[in-house]
C-alpha cells in the first residue's frame, strides 16, 4: 500500500494478535499504516507508457489501522472502509496517476464489494444509499463529461472501463480522482476512495516541476460533532446505511482498550502527523490537497520558512502569491502548489508544526535540515508562469447569464433561479409555482427540447450569479465539473450573517481560477467557458453529505449547427488552423459567401426575365412565412428553458 502499508510496519504484538483475530472474524484484509510522526512515505506513482496511462483498480472492503500521535504509546485508530487496491495492495490514498496532454487515461475499475441490503426501506435521491456502488470522477480535469460521467455507477461485482482523452493544451497541474456515486459519495470518499491525478508537463515549460517535490493529500475522519467542521459524522452515516458494513471507528490503546473518540482526526497520505523534510536554503514544491467531503482546512505555517503559492486547483498563477500571514485556507477539494524555502544556518534538524488555526492541533511537521548540496535549488520570487493563456480558460466576451441559488426558501431579486439546494419538502406541491423546493432528479439527458434545466451553446461563456444560503453559517463549497471558472466578485447580503466577509479573507481574489469555491450569504459572480465538450455537465455542493442528499444539479452544453462568432476563443478546436495552401478557414468562408451571393443574383435575374410578377408574389409569401417562424422561435427563446423555480414578490429580500 503505497510502499508504506505493509506488514513490516507492525503494531505491538498484543495488538497484532487482537487484529488478526478480528480480521479472521470479519473476513476483511487488515491494513496497518506506518508509525505516527515518521517521515512521510512517498505515494505509489503510475506513469504513462507510450503516451497513455493504463491501470486496473479494484474497490474492496478493508479494515485500516493507523498509529496515532498524542494518544499514548501504541495507540491506534481503526475503522472499516472501502479502498482502491492496486496490484493486490490496498492504497490510502489511491496511487498517484500521471497523464500526458495529448494522451489518454485508460482505467479499468472493478467493484469487488458485496451486495447491498437496505431491509424494508426504500432508496431515493435524498438519503444515503448505494454504499457498495461506486464510480470515478476526474476532479479538475478538463475532460469529456460523457466519459467523466458520474451518473454511471458500478454495482457490486461489476466493472467499467474509462477511456479519457487528455486535451493537447491541458495545463500541467495537480488534480485528483475520487468516488462519486450519488448517495454514497460522502461515506466512501471520507473513508479513503480518492487519489492524486497529475497532468505532467511534457513540453518542459514549467520549470518548477524540476525542483524536489512532495505530494500531500490531507484528509480527515469525522468522529464526533465539532465547532470546526460542518456536515455529518461517520457515526450518523453508519446509522443511515444500517447493516451495510458500517465503519465502526475506534481509538484503542496498546492493550486493546477503547479510548474516548475525539471530534476529528486529520491525516496526511494516510499517516497521522508525519514529518516532511526540507533542506536549508533549498526550494521544495509542496503539492497540497484537502481531499475531503466536508469541513474545511485552515492551517498555520511556520514563520521560519517562506511560502509562495504558484498554482491553485491545478492552474498555474501568472505570478506567485506569497503567504504573508502564514495561514492557508482550503475548502473541500482545494489544491495548492506551494514553493517552500527555509533559510538560515541549521546544523541540526529542527522541526516546526503545521497546525490548525482554530485549535492549534498539529496536522504535520516540517523538519529543516542542513543543506546537503553545494548548488542548492534556488528560486527567484515572485515566480512567473506563461502557462495561463489556454483557450478553454478564456472567459472574455459576451456571456450567457444565469442565477443559481443554494436556498429555496428565501430567493431574492426578480427573475428565475436554478436551484442547487435543500429546502422544505412541499409534498404534493413539489416543483409548483408556490413551493420553493426542487427534487434532485439525477441524470437529465441530452435532449435539448426536453432538458429540465439551463442550456448553453458549446464554447459560450457563462456568467453565474450564485446566491448563498442565508440560514447556514457555514459556506457551501460550489464545485463545477469539466470547466474551471474565474472568480469575479462577491457582494455580501446587507444584514446577513456574512456581511463582513471578504473572499480575500479566504485567500481568493478577483481573477483567480478555481474549480471549487466557498459560497457565502450574498451573491458570488463566476465566469467560465463551456469549452470543448457538449453534454450534461454537473455542478454541486462539495460538502458531500449535502450532495448525497440532493444538493446537485446539471446544465446542458449543446452543439450548434454553425457559429457566427468573431471571438477567436469561441472557435471550435482547430478552426483557426490553416487549411489548404495559404488559405485559412476564414478566407475560404468569405470566398464561399461571395460565390453564393453571385449565384443568387444570377438566379434572380434569370427568374425576372421569365416571370417578374410571380417572383414578387412568391417573395411576399416567403417573407410572411419567415416572420411566423421567427416569432415562434423568439417565444421559445424567451422561455430559455424556464427554471423550476420562479421568484414571487413576497419572497424578496433586500
Amino acid at each position: 500500500m503505497n510502499g508504506r502499508i505493509t506488514g513490516q510496519h507492525s503494531a505491538p504484538a498484543v495488538l497484532n494478535r487482537f487484529f488478526q483475530h478480528l480480521h479472521l472474524h470479519l473476513l476483511l484484509p487488515l491494513v496497518v499504516i506506518s508509525r505516527a510522526c515518521e517521515e512521510l512515505v512517498p505515494l505509489t506513482d503510475i506513469f504513462p507508457s507510450g503516451g497513455d496511462t493504463l491501470l486496473n483498480l479494484n474497490v474492496r472492503p478493508v479494515e485500516v489501522t493507523i498509529p496515532l500521535k498524542g494518544f499514548g504509546k501504541g495507540a491506534v485508530f481503526t475503522y472499516k472502509t472501502r479502498l482502491y487496491v492496486y496490484n493486490g495492495v490496498p492504497q490510502l490514498p489511491g496511487p498517484t496517476i500521471h497523464v500526458k496532454p495529448g494522451g489518454k487515461l485508460v482505467l479499468n475499475l472493478f467493484n469487488d464489494l458485496g451486495s447491498e441490503d437496505y431491509g424494508d426501506g426504500e432508496e431515493n435521491m435524498y438519503t444515503y444509499h448505494g454504499v457498495n456502488s461506486t464510480n470515478i470522477h476526474f476532479h479538475g480535469v478538463h475532460g469529456d463529461p460523457n466519459i467523466d460521467d458520474v451518473f454511471k455507477e458500478v454495482k457490486p461485482k461489476k466493472s467499467i472501463r474509462y477511456r479519457l482523452p487528455i486535451p493537447d493544451d491541458h495545463l500541467p497541474g495537480l488534480n485528483w480522482y475520487h468516488t462519486h456515486a450519488h448517495g454514497s459519495t460522502h461515506l466512501l470518499l471520507m473513508g479513503g476512495l480518492f487519489g492524486a491525478l497529475v497532468v505532467d508537463d511534457v513540453k518542459g515549460d514549467d520549470t518548477l516541476l524540476s525542483m524536489p517535490q512532495v505530494t500531500l493529500f490531507i484528509h480527515l475522519y469525522r468522529l464526533r460533532a465539532s465547532k470546526l467542521c460542518d456536515g455529518r459524522t461517520m457515526d450518523f452515516v453508519d446509522k443511515a446505511i444500517r447493516n451495510n458494513m458500517s465503519s465502526r471507528p475506534r481509538i484503542m490503546n496498546r492493550k486493546g482498550k477503547e479510548l474516548e473518540l475525539t471530534s476529528d482526526l486529520f491525516f496526511v497520505n494516510g499517516q497521522h502527523k508525519p514529518t516532511v523534510t526540507v533542506h536549508s536554503g533549498e526550494a521544495k514544491l509542496f503539492r497540497m490537497a484537502f481531499a475531503a467531503g466536508s469541513c474545511h482546512l485552515n492551517i498555520s505555517l511556520p514563520k521560519a520558512c517562506r511560502f509562495h503559492i504558484v498554482a491553485a486547483d491545478g492552474v498555474p498563477l501568472a505570478k506567485s502569491r506569497e503567504v504573508i500571514a502564514h495561514w492557508l485556507y482550503f475548502t473541500t477539494a482545494t489544491r495548492y502548489d506551494v514553493v517552500v524555502q527555509c533559510d538560515g544556518n541549521y546544523t541540526e534538524k529542527t522541526t516546526f508544526p503545521v497546525s490548525l488555526v482554530e485549535t492549534g492541533d498539529t496536522v504535520f511537521y516540517i523538519a529543516v535540515a542542513a543543506s546537503v548540496s553545494r548548488h542548492p535549488m534556488l528560486v527567484e520570487f515572485p515566480v512567473r508562469s506563461n502557462l495561463t493563456g489556454v483557450r478553454y480558460l478564456n472567459t472574455k466576451g459576451a456571456a450567457v447569464k444565469r442565477s443559481i441559488s443554494f436556498s429555496q426558501l428565501t430567493l431574492r431579486g426578480k427573475g428565475s433561479y436554478y436551484i442547487i439546494g435543500q429546502g422544505t419538502d412541499c409534498s404534493s406541491l413539489v416543483n409548483s409555482t408556490t413551493c420553493y423546493y426542487e427534487h434532485f432528479m439525477g441524470q437529465k439527458g441530452h435532449d435539448y427540447d426536453k432538458y429540465h434545466g439551463f442550456v448553453v451553446p458549446l464554447n459560450a461563456v457563462v456568467e453565474a450569479h450564485i446566491f448563498g444560503d442565508p440560514n447556514d453559517p457555514m459556506p457551501h463549497p460550489f464545485h463545477a465539473h469539466v470547466n474551471h471558472f474565474k472568480f469575479v466578485s462577491f457582494v455580501p447580503r446587507e444584514g446577513g450573517m456574512h456581511q463582513n466577509v471578504s473572499m480575500s479573507d479566504y485567500g481568493i481574489f478577483p481573477g483567480d481560477i478555481r474549480d471549487t469555491i466557498p459560497i457565502f450569504d450574498g451573491v458570488t459572480v463566476l465566469r467560465w467557458r463551456a469549452a470543448s465538450y457538449p453534454g450534461e455537465v454537473v455542478y454541486h455542493c462539495h460538502s458531500l453529505d449535502h450532495e448525497d442528499r440532493g444538493m446537485m444539479s446539471s446544465y446542458l452544453v449543446y452543439q450548434q449547427q454553425s457559429s457566427n462568432s468573431s471571438d477567436p476563443a469561441m472557435l471550435s478546436p482547430g478552426e483557426d488552423y490553416e487549411l489548404g495552401v495559404g488559405m485559412n478557414r476564414g478566407t475560404l468562408l468569405l470566398l464561399a459567401i461571395l460565390f453564393f451571393i453571385a449565384f443568387i443574383i444570377s438566379m434572380v435575374i434569370a427568374h425576372l426575365r421569365v416571370d417578374p410578377t410571380g417572383f414578387v408574389q412568391s417573395a411576399r409569401e416567403r417573407e410572411a412565412l419567415r416572420i411566423t417562424k421567427v416569432s415562434t422561435r423568439n417565444a421559445l427563446s424567451q422561455s430559455e428553458h424556464i427554471p423550476l423555480v420562479k421568484k414571487k414578490a413576497e419572497t424578496q429580500i433586500p
